[in-house]
Order: structure tokens, then C-alpha cells, then sequence
């Protein structure tokens, strides 16, 4: 004969519902404790990424440079750099030395420009005509300007012969290379002058034989670092070492003339600072969701009591004690949990680009998710265990029964929704006053993790005030006298299952809640950072032109919009073609269709009408300075690069003589390559391109991003658990319901009035979830979104976007997972053997 504990796995078989119900949960929780740690470690590998991809590659390890020296003390310097680097692990140093600027004779032609060397420059150089590399290499410009060809010497012969001449490097599209050197290296097309470009010389001596003794050279040294660090932990290694190195150097060489440049210390505070507030203010809702799978499983627990009560019983009275019919429990079930962990460790990893940002992860997360993953399995075991021992001694023990029912009711005498409620209004209050500029230091506002965690705290409130008033309710409902048989029947299951459906209804609110405020928020972060970088700039690409172009804009491509700007003390003007300006400019999307019938007005009427920007003067004769008088005569809160400071925008047919304009600007809703590529195409001499891409810091946007992504799929993850909570309280009063609906169809009840009341028990239940978390979610995201802004000075204003997809999407699939529900629960009643039903139930 076998003992019950020794054939327990394999009697979980004969409950299928509940091993798949078990396994769920299983993956449920699994899948949040892994996709808590991979979350955290992702967010902090993305924001190492994503300030990387702000510096120059060659900036992430410490730079040195060196001006005004002679060059012994150049020499010294760069070859201290090169041994201190290589003795911490940086294998490459790019070196290089830069003479000053002075005229370069070549026939007779001497254009500025100026002698320079840097490892590997003829590697990273277009070449244009030649390629020899034991000669000198010369930009087009000033090959073009001075009449040079392969072959000549200049300076009457004394200059090594020209082996190449190579394409400028440009402004607009830097290669990465030079990205450091970009104000030795580039010389603006429109400068005049003093300024010149750089004639490479083949090596470090041929550049010291071409200049005395006495001359003073700049040098540089950088540590390339390829590949760059991708998690947090190895950015803090590169620092490391890159401060031991020039602790080094900085002693030897650290005078007025020299300076070491760590332009990565910041940015991994930075980041670690971003993985810590993702961490901390998604971490109450990851309580919350561990708290519910275990609940769950507790909920599964009493169901396989309500199985297993004959067998429980036997055993009860043969003398076995509770934490062997526990361990029963925790035997049968302990496959399906293992499993469903083992699972949820799976998907958690293989989506992890669905919650998680696309950062790296560092050695050991994963074995970090798996031993929490562990132990919630462990856990769950447990909670089976204690749940199966505290209701069978609560069944079998009459002794007790009272002393644990009164145990059972003290939490519903704590008001849980009065603490939640007072740590959301303190979270809350964290996030106001905002301030109505950037903090002294900072460009924007870094987010607070307590002020993050106030949506996901009112949606948790509003959860448990629902649940108190659906108890107090369904306490009540007894006295309800409903002449409709549907609608009694309903309450009456409803107020007999009151646990489960108070539990159901608070999963379903957290769950509707979070996947709302969640979608909701992220969405609108990633949207205000787009908009208000391209306000800031203007377009979603920029660059400078000459005065030419402006005053004749003819040969400028498609998709292109001139503007005159003139940046004076207290206001800023702006000349615009309202033709092409309003396809070409980032425009605020609240306002865009007002403001393009402002400009199109402005357009067709006087010609020296002006539309006035924020606080700036109104009336009939504003001067301005390129023009004598303006009338105002529309006011907008906010302009495209004049933002909400004070400033007048006018047409370029109000202006007198165009080349009073200080600058100008070609602004493009292309991206900045593409437009730099078709103004070279045109001919167009342009510089100091700008994008909305870099204009602003996005990581304080994206960690609000990061964080809400993360909440929307645990809020998925609770509509699983709702869903399953639904299957299981219909389960666990599977019989009860069965055995009552058939001998009410036997006294002569309709199958329609009897789809109709189960319909309407699980339909209230899902409308009230589905609506109250809806309702809470849109309202607490539109009151979080301006506390979330980073730039609340900068428009638009961040807004909710569009939810209406959202909307329809929950409700249609709670409409089905209600629907199939409902037909399991009447198959069971119209299937179902009233004698057994009855013996099983007695």
C-alpha cells in the first residue's frame, strides 16, 4: 500500500484546472521577480548607452591636452600618456601635435592654415586625389585656394611634396574619428580670416622639422575604447582606470597649460542614479504583484482543500497532523510551481526587449533572477503548506474555529485605504511646487522615485475603497428583493462568494489601473521629449547659411524653410516665409492648426503685421530693428526657438533689406544628414547644424519612459492574475453554483435566465474592475503628467495621448474572458449529476 504523500505528484493529475491554475500563478510570480532584476540592470545598461551615444567616443576615457609648449615638453607628455594607459589596460593611445596657425606659401599664394599630426589620420581622411603616405596631405579647400597640386613643395621647395589632397571635413558630418578635434580639425565654411585648416604631416618628427625650435605646439592624447562599456559595472571600471592613469599624469604635467578632461564621471553617476530611481519607484508595485501570485496561490490552496476534503478528512482522523496534510499539498503541487518558474524565468528573459529598455545586461543577472525566482518558488510552497494547515485545522478542529475565523477578519478592520491614501498625497507633495525654470546647475528636473510611485498609489487606493464598499455592499445584500430572477440570482452568488469576488474586483482595478497609467504616462514622456527638443531647436534639423542665401532662398531643396533670427536683449525676432514655415517647423501639436491660420494671415494682410510671442509688447507701433514700426496682431503662448520667452515673428515681406538680419537659418523637418547632403548637392555653404535628436538631455524623460513601460506590463501581468482570480472564484464554488443551478432549472428556471444571471454576476464584477480602473488611470495620468515634465518651462506641455485604442482594447478582451468564463460556469450547471452533486457536496 502507498502512502498519500508518496503517490502525491502523481495525483495531481486528476486535477487538471488546478495544476493549470498553479502553473499561472507560478509564472506569474516568476516572471515578475525576474523581470524586476533584468528591468533594473537593462535600465541601467540603457542609460550608460544612451550618454555614450552624447560623447565622443574617444571622450569616454580620460583626454589630455597641451597648449602653448614647446616640443620636448609635448614629446614627454604624449609618451607619459601612451606608458600610464597602457599600464591600465588601455592597449591604443591616439596621439596628436597641432602647430600654430600661420600662412603656408605655395606659388606665391599663402592662405591660412596649420602643420598637424594624429595617429591614424590618413586612415580616416577622404581622399580626393593621391594617397601617398610619405608626403604632405592637403584639404581641397585650401589646395583649391592656392593653386596645389600633387608633387609641389611649398614655401619655395622647402616643404615635403604633396601626396595627397583629401576632402574637408565638415561641420555638419563629422566623422567619429575627429569628433574630439573638432575645433582644431574643422574650419566653418563662412568663417574669414584667422582661421585655416590642417596640412597633416606623415609623422610626429616630419611635423618638428617643419617648425623652429621655439614654436609652441598643442597635443592631445586620447584612449579609444572599443567596444565601449555597455553595463553599468563596466563604465565603472573604465573610470577606474581611467583616473589611475592620469592621477599619474595630471602629477607630472598638471601646469596652466595642460588639463585632463574626465567627460565620463558624471554620466555614470548619471546613470547609476537612473537605475536607482527605476528601481525604487517600480518597487511598490512589484510587491503588490508578488503579494497577489501569492494570494493566488493561497486561493488555489483552498480550492485543492475543497478537493481533496474526503481524503484531507481520512487523514485528519487517522491522526495526521497539519503539517502533514500541508505538506500534501505542497507535494501535489510542487511540479506544476517548479515548472511555472522555471517558465517564467524563460519568458521573462525572452521579452525582456517588450518591458525592458535595450540596454545591456552585466555578468550575473540572470543568476540573479533564477535565485529569486527560487525563492519565490520556495515561498510559494510555503504559503500552499501554511494555507492547507490553517484550513483544515479551521474544518476539523472545532475547537478553533472561532479563534481563527476572528483571526481571519482582523485585516479587514485595518484601513488600508486611509495609508495608502496619505502616502500618495506625501508622494504627491513631493512633486509640487514645480518650478518654472531649470535648477541652478541643471538643465532639467531629475524625477523623483517617492513622486513616481504617486499614480500606482492611487490606483491602489481607489482598489481599496472599491473593495471596502463592494464588502459592505454584498454584506447587505440580503435585503435586496429583486422581482428579477437574473438579477437575484447574481447578487445572491456574488454575496456568497463575497471574498472572492471583493478579490477579484481588486485585482482587476490594480490591473486596468496600472496597464492605463502606465501606457499613459510612457507614451506621453517619449511624445514631450520629441516635441519640446524640436520647439527648442526650431525644426527637426537646422543649420546655418550665409546672408546671400537668406535674402535668396531660391536655391534651397524641397522641404526646407528659411528664418532670419535676431536675438536681442528681452526679445527674440524671427523673419519667416509663413509659405513653407509651417511644413518645415516642429510645431506645437495642441495648437498647430491655430497657428498655421494665424500665419496664413499674416501672410495675406499688411505686410508689416507681426505676430506677438508671449509677454512681448502689443499694439499698433512696435519698433523693431530692422524694420520701423510693426502692428501686433495675434498673440500666440509659444513659438517654434523663441519657446515662451518674449519675441515678435514676422514675414519676410515686412522687412526693408533682408541683409539687416543678423542670421540665418535653413530649419528642415528632415533629419540633419539628409539635409546637409542636399544643401552640398545645391551648392549651399552652411555650418553649425543642430538636431532635436541632441538638443535636450532625454535620460531624465526616458527614466520616467523606462519606469511606466515597466508598470504597463506588470499591469499585463496582473490582468492574467485577475483573469485566472475570475476562473478560480468560479471554481472554487463550482459544485455549490452547479448543484443550485440544476435544481433550479429542474423547478422549472430557463436556460436564458440562467445564462443571464451568470452573466450578469461576472459582468458586474469585470465592469466595475474594468471601469474604475480606467476612470483611475486617465485621471491619475493626467494629473501626474505635469508633475512628471523634466522641462515644464519648455511647450508644450505634456499631455495624455491618445488612449482610445487602449480603451476599447481592455474592454473588448474583458468582454471575452467574461464570455468564456460564463460559458464554463452554465456547461457545469446543465451537465451536471444533481445526486452526485449532492453526496460529494454533504
Amino acid at each position: 500500500m502507498q502512502l498519500p504523500w508518496k503517490r502525491a505528484p502523481r495525483a495531481a493529475l486528476s486535477g487538471p484546472l488546478t495544476v493549470l491554475v498553479t502553473m499561472v500563478a507560478a509564472v506569474v510570480l516568476s516572471f515578475v521577480a525576474a523581470a524586476a532584476v533584468l528591468h533594473t540592470e537593462s535600465a541601467a545598461g540603457a542609460a550608460v548607452a544612451y550618454q555614450e551615444s552624447r560623447l565622443c567616443q574617444q571622450s569616454l576615457a580620460t583626454g589630455y591636452e597641451m597648449r602653448g609648449a614647446e616640443f620636448t615638453s609635448v614629446k614627454s607628455m604624449l609618451d607619459t600618456a601612451h606608458d600610464e594607459g597602457a599600464k591600465n589596460g588601455f592597449t591604443d593611445t591616439i596621439r596628436a601635435v597641432y602647430a600654430p596657425l600661420g600662412r603656408v606659401d605655395y606659388h606665391g599664394i599663402a592662405p591660412y592654415a596649420r602643420f598637424g599630426y594624429r595617429d591614424g589620420a590618413f586612415d580616416n581622411l577622404k581622399v580626393l586625389q593621391g594617397g601617398g603616405r610619405d608626403g604632405l596631405w592637403v584639404p581641397a579647400s585650401f589646395a583649391q585656394t592656392a593653386h596645389v597640386k600633387l608633387g609641389d613643395r611649398g614655401l619655395g621647395g622647402q616643404l615635403p611634396p604633396v601626396t595627397a589632397i583629401y576632402q574637408d571635413i565638415s561641420d555638419s558630418a563629422t566623422p567619429e574619428f575627429w569628433c574630439t578635434e573638432r575645433p582644431v580639425v574643422i574650419v566653418p565654411p563662412l568663417s574669414g580670416d584667422g582661421t585655416g585648416p590642417v596640412i597633416f604631416t606623415p609623422s610626429i618628427d616630419t611635423l618638428h622639422h617643419l617648425v623652429s625650435e621655439d614654436t609652441l605646439l598643442t597635443a592631445t592624447a586620447r584612449y579609444p575604447v572599443r567596444p565601449a562599456p555597455g553595463t553599468l559595472a563596466q563604465a565603472r571600471d573604465l573610470l577606474t582606470r581611467s583616473k589611475h592613469a592620469s592621477r599619474i599624469v595630471v602629477a607630472q604635467f598638471g601646469n596652466a597649460s595642460f588639463t585632463a578632461t574626465d567627460a565620463f564621471d558624471r554620466p555614470v553617476v548619471v546613470a547609476e542614479q537612473a537605475q536607482q530611481k527605476v528601481r525604487d519607484s517600480t518597487l511598490p508595485l512589484i510587491a503588490i504583484s508578488l503579494l497577489v501570485g501569492l494570494v493566488g496561490l493561497a486561493a488555489v490552496a483552498v480550492q485543492w482543500c475543497q478537493r481533496r476534503h474526503t481524503e484531507l478528512r481520512l487523514l485528519w482522523t487517522r491522526g495526521a497532523g497539519l503539517p502533514a496534510l500541508g505538506g500534501r499539498a505542497a507535494l501535489e503541487l510542487a511540479a506544476p510551481l517548479v515548472l511555472g518558474g522555471a517558465l517564467g524565468l524563460l519568458l521573462a528573459d525572452l521579452l525582456r526587449g517588450w518591458y525592458a529598455p535595450a540596454g545591456a545586461l552585466p555578468d550575473g543577472s540572470h543568476r540573479w533572477a533564477a535565485l529569486l525566482v527560487a525563492g519565490i518558488v520556495i515561498a510559494g510552497l510555503l504559503v500552499i503548506t501554511l494555507t492547507v494547515a490553517l484550513r483544515c485545522r479551521g474544518v476539523f478542529d472545532a475547537t478553533r474555529r472561532g479563534a481563527a475565523r476572528r483571526l481571519a477578519r482582523l485585516p479587514r478592520y485595518v484601513p488600508w485605504e486611509l495609508i495608502t491614501a496619505a502616502l500618495a498625497f506625501l508622494s504627491w507633495r513631493r512633486m509640487v511646487p514645480r518650478p518654472t525654470s531649470p535648477p541652478q546647475g541643471h538643465v532639467l528636473i531629475e524625477a523623483d522615485p517617492a513622486g513616481l510611485a504617486f499614480p500606482l498609489l492611487v490606483v491602489l487606493t481607489a482598489a481599496l475603497v472599491a473593495a471596502r464598499l463592494a464588502r459592505l455592499g454584498l454584506a447587505l445584500a440580503h435585503r435586496a428583493r429583486w422581482r428579477w430572477t437574473a438579477g437575484h440570482l447574481a447578487l445572491r452568488r456574488l454575496a456568497a462568494a463575497r471574498g472572492a469576488a471583493v478579490g477579484v474586483l481588486v485585482v482587476g482595478i490594480l490591473a486596468v489601473g496600472t496597464l492605463t497609467v502606465g501606457s499613459g504616462i510612457a507614451g506621453a514622456q517619449q511624445d514631450g521629449l520629441n516635441s519640446k527638443a524640436g520647439m527648442l531647436v526650431g525644426a527637426n534639423s537646422t543649420v546655418r547659411v550665409s546672408a546671400d542665401t537668406g535674402v535668396d532662398p531660391a536655391r534651397l531643396p524641397a522641404n526646407t524653410t528659411i528664418v532670419g533670427i535676431s536675438d536681442e536683449p528681452g526679445r527674440t525676432l524671427l523673419v519667416i516665409d509663413p509659405a513653407t514655415f509651417t511644413q518645415q517647423a516642429a510645431l506645437d501639436v495642441q495648437a498647430a492648426d491655430q497657428l498655421r491660420g494665424t500665419l496664413k494671415a499674416l501672410q495675406e494682410g499688411d505686410s508689416r503685421r507681426a505676430l506677438r510671442v508671449n509677454r512681448s509688447l502689443a499694439g499698433p507701433q512696435v519698433p523693431i530693428t530692422f524694420q520701423d514700426n510693426v502692428a501686433t496682431v495675434a498673440y500666440t503662448a509659444s513659438f517654434p526657438y523663441i519657446g515662451t520667452r518674449p519675441g515678435y515673428v514676422v514675414p519676410r515681406t515686412a522687412v526693408k533689406d533682408l541683409r539687416e538680419i543678423g542670421r540665418w537659418e535653413v530649419w528642415s523637418s528632415r533629419p540633419a544628414a539628409q539635409l546637409s547632403q542636399e544643401l552640398d548637392a545645391a551648392g549651399i555653404a552652411h555650418y553649425s547644424a543642430r538636431t532635436a535628436d541632441t538638443a535636450l538631455d532625454g535620460l531624465p524623460f526616458l527614466t520616467v519612459t523606462w519606469t511606466f513601460t515597466f508598470v504597463a506590463a506588470l499591469g499585463l501581468v496582473l490582468a492574467v492574475v485577475a483573469a485566472v482570480a475570475l476562473v478560480l472564484a468560479v471554481e472554487v464554488r463550482r459544485r455549490q453554483n452547479a448543484l443550485s443551478g440544476a435544481l433550479a432549472v429542474r423547478m422549472g428556471l430557463s436556460r436564458r435566465t440562467l445564462v443571464a444571471s451568470h452573466g450578469l454576476e461576472l459582468g458586474v464584477l469585470a465592469v466595475l474592475a474594468t471601469t474604475t480602473g480606467l476612470a483611475t488611470g486617465l485621471i491619475t495620468t493626467g494629473v501626474s503628467l505635469p508633475l512628471f515634465d523634466p522641462a515644464p518651462w519648455l511647450r508644450p506641455i505634456t499631455s495624455i495621448p491618445h488612449m482610445l485604442p487602449t480603451v476599447l482594447t481592455i474592454y473588448a478582451v474583458t468582454a471575452c474572458v467574461v464570455g468564456l468564463v460564463c460559458w464554463t460556469a452554465v456547461r457545469s450547471v446543465r451537465g451536471a449529476r444533481i445526486g452526485e452533486l449532492i453526496r460529494v457536496t454533504t
